[in-house]
């Protein structure tokens, strides 16, 4: 993913918890969050922690609502990898589901993976 060595050292040193995680899971994260999402892979090193989350719980059914709301140009400002991904349940819902649900009626459905994005037929275009 074009990691330095300190990178990777540094990530390891702030989340050593991700030392534990299996290669085939911080590959099929690393590849969403960069390959799928658009992140660039240092953002995702400097937040190790995110390779903890489970990635069809948590980071695809929020992430999807990220780029659906960016997309409809609901979301201005973008928001960081760590802080969409470690709110809790519950906030995130009021921040990012509810809070736009009028706007957004398949919102919930995206979140709960009922909906692709790509159904919406707003594209692939852009990334949070």
């Amino acid at each position: 993913m074009g990691l330095s060595d300190d990178d990777i050292h540094w990530a390891f040193k702030k989340f050593p918890r991700c030392m534990i995680l299996s290669e085939k899971k911080i590959a099929s994260r690393m590849d969403f969050l960069v390959n799928e999402i658009g992140f660039e892979p240092i953002t995702v090193a400097r937040t190790p922690k995110t390779l903890g989350y489970s990635l069809e719980k948590r980071i695809i059914p929020r992430c999807s609502v990220i780029r659906v709301l960016s997309l409809n140009g609901l979301i201005k400002k973008e928001k960081g990898l760590s802080a969409i991904l470690s709110m809790s349940e519950e906030r995130f819902l009021d921040a990012f589901v509810t809070k736009y649900q009028d706007q957004v009626p398949q919102l919930l459905n995206v979140y709960q993976k009922k909906t692709d994005v790509l159904e919406l037929g707003i594209g692939n275009e852009g990334t949070p």
